[in-house]
């Protein structure tokens, strides 16, 4: 099913962009120290992970709880792995980029890039959003190598389309995307119009979510544990993963010493069980991760249909 898309006012953006900043950076220190305490716990992380994916469809966030993000930032991953390729000329993954020509050269840049406002920025991803609706579609978050390659060289070629120039950096690529994940998880819950205490303008309007024309004005979904227990044939679980995709997360099979299987469902305000989620998960070192590789995420996207 389409999702429908959230209408911001991009005109507004320079003038709320750092406070906009500010706020996610307070939020990832929260995920950072509360993920200290989470990851000890293997349904814990499946809960959240599940909840992540439940309440907004989100997942390209849901990763952080996983494999990918093990050895390294989740955004360096981007960076190095789907970025930094599109960007430098003669980069090879994994290297760095001192030295090496790229797109993000100030010379580059077009006067509608030098003028932007954020509202050129902002028909970017508004363009984006129905592509990103598609590879949700058509591709889905598990096949994350697919996404990320998809949704970058189409945001290049609709980039230059608006801007003229071939001016490109990982600030450029993230906006785009980051807005979009959020336009999607706001047509799931629909949102509300917020006036913006300086300038008194309204940012937003009032929408009603998929999820809220299915279950009522009013739903709430929960995330509980149904069953979890250990994998009791770990040799054959590690056997199972691709040490090529781990080798990309900087681990091996060798470093996990346990594994689980834990079934998590998603829970209306009635009680009714709306969709279940198996997750795998595998503990390195004292910490549990999310197996991306093994666990399907199909279910948590069927509530919205």
């Amino acid at each position: 099913m389409a999702k429908e898309k959230k209408e911001f006012n991009y005109g507004l953006y320079a003038t709320i962009t750092f406070i906009a900043v500010t706020a996610v950076l307070v939020l990832i220190t929260a995920f950072t120290f509360r993920g200290k305490y989470l990851a000890f716990n293997a349904e814990k992380v499946a809960v959240n992970y599940a909840d992540t994916l439940a309440q907004k469809g989100d997942g390209y966030n849901a990763y952080k709880y996983t494999f990918l993000s093990k050895s390294e930032k989740y955004g360096d991953f981007i960076r190095i792995q789907y970025m930094y390729p599109l960007i430098y000329k003669d980069y090879k993954i994994g290297e760095g980029t001192k030295g090496l020509d790229g797109l993000n050269d100030d010379k580059l840049k077009s006067d509608a890039t030098k003028n932007d406002d954020g509202s050129l920025a902002g028909k970017l991803a508004d363009t984006m959003y129905p592509y990103y609706v598609e590879l949700i579609n058509n591709v889905g978050w598990d096949n994350y190598d697919t996404f990320f390659k998809s949704y970058f060289n189409k945001l290049i070629e609709e980039r230059k389309a608006l801007f003229g120039d071939d001016y490109l950096d990982d600030s450029i690529m993230f906006s785009a995307l980051e807005a979009n994940v959020a336009s999607y998880g706001d047509s799931l819950t629909g949102t509300k119009a917020v006036v913006d205490e300086n300038s008194k303008v309204t940012l937003g309007k009032d929408t009603i979510g998929i999820y809220q024309k299915k279950f009522s004005k009013d739903y709430k979904l929960s995330c509980s544990v149904k069953s979890s227990e250990a994998i009791a044939d770990l040799d054959a679980y590690k056997a199972s993963l691709n040490p090529d995709v781990l080798a990309t997360y900087g681990i091996s099979a060798n470093d996990i010493s346990e594994a689980a299987s834990t079934v998590i469902q998603v829970t209306a305000a009635d009680g009714s069980v709306v969709a279940e989620l198996t997750v795998t998960e595998a503990k390195i070192g004292n910490t549990w991760y999310v197996d991306n590789i093994s666990t399907n995420t199909s279910a948590a996207y069927e509530i919205s249909a």
